[in-house]
């Protein structure tokens, strides 16, 4: 996961197009209604607090009354900003709600600093057993995707249906044409997370938001001026919090971890025991998770559709939210 700045060179999976072929997931008909700008001001939102005292932010999009929720996980280094084009298209179906993972987004850090994989899944967890009357969609992203799974095989009787867009499926060949960094497995190590803190601290706003748009987006372009200053001004008031730093490399580790989880309790065993419908989202130029995955990825589903979106990168949901509504929309009149 080797970021670029200001033009340098992008060191991720190689594009492989031909991948799009693989897709066997129908798509609804589309309502011709236009996504919000990725710059938009986004869904309100307030902070929720469990039975057992964690509280998160969440931005709610106002659905049907009486209709199902639909639970949005942002990815590593992220916040519920990212889901306002998707969860604007889909309000139509479902009241939509999408979480600032603890210490990301609006989040205060998390008791104790606990950023584990186990952590977040309870969270999660609690909070739709607690604030959903019935079943719910939930759809995660990248590192959202990995727990989506988790959360999933939790809490089977709460969930209706599963959206994985470039999940972050372990994938331990660590090399650069896969997508994947050698140097994440030295955050295994203890100690290593302080010091990496003053590195990521020192890249400019400017910069991360720069190099965040050419490592996600298989059309770089795709991002007006505009949204880059929205995007700027999201992430410059985050970048100076205490735990800023700490949240997404963290996460990180903890993600490196549940990668070495054996068996039983290994992530690919747990999405083989999710029997609800599932619908797995993958862009041909995924730089962060390399899309030769997605056919495994999708096939270890019981009952699983899959859609392989040529041109597009790690994030279908803000850089193609129509199709990837399309096909949500699809999975759940199904559901």
């Amino acid at each position: 996961m080797t970021m670029a700045f200001k033009g340098g060179p992008i060191v991720g999976a190689m594009p492989h197009d031909e991948t799009a072929e693989w897709t066997t997931a129908p798509l609804a008909e589309d309502t011709g209604e236009s996504p919000l700008a990725l710059g938009a001001a986004p869904w309100p939102g307030q902070v929720l607090r469990t039975a057992a005292g964690d509280s998160v932010y969440v931005r709610r999009t106002d659905g049907p009354v009486g209709g199902p929720q639909s639970w949005y996980i942002h990815g590593l280094g992220a916040s519920s900003t990212n889901w306002t084009p998707l969860a604007g298209l889909l309000r139509a179906e479902s009241t939509g709600m999408s979480v600032d993972l603890p210490g990301n987004g609006r989040s205060d850090p998390p008791p104790r600093g606990d950023y584990s994989v186990r952590h977040h899944v309870d969270l999660l967890a609690a909070l739709i057993t607690e604030r959903a009357d019935a079943p719910v969609h939930l759809v995660g992203n990248s590192y959202g995707g990995f727990l989506a799974v988790l959360l999933a095989a939790r809490i089977p009787d709460r969930i209706r249906s599963l959206t994985l867009i470039s999940p972050a499926v372990p994938d331990l060949r660590l090399r650069g044409e896969r997508g994947a960094d050698p140097r994440l497995a030295i955050l295994l190590a203890p100690g290593t997370i302080r010091a990496a803190e003053p590195r990521l601290a020192a890249i400019s706003v400017e910069d991360r938001v720069a190099g965040i748009a050419q490592l996600c987006f298989g059309n770089p372009d795709l991002v007006t001026p505009e949204d880059l200053i929205a995007a700027v001004g999201d992430l410059g008031w985050r970048r100076d919090l205490p735990w800023a730093q700490t949240a997404m490399l963290e996460e990180l580790r903890g993600l490196m971890h549940g990668y070495l989880r054996p068996g039983k309790a290994s992530w690919w065993a747990r999405a083989a025991a999710i029997t609800v419908p599932t619908l797995v989202i993958w862009g041909t130029r995924d730089r962060l998770v390399d899309v030769r995955l997605a056919r495994r990825t999708a096939e270890v589903f019981p009952d699983s559709r899959l859609l392989v979106l040529k041109g597009v990168g790690h994030a279908a949901h803000m850089e193609d939210p129509v199709s990837t509504g399309r096909a949500v929309r699809a999975l759940w009149a199904d559901s």
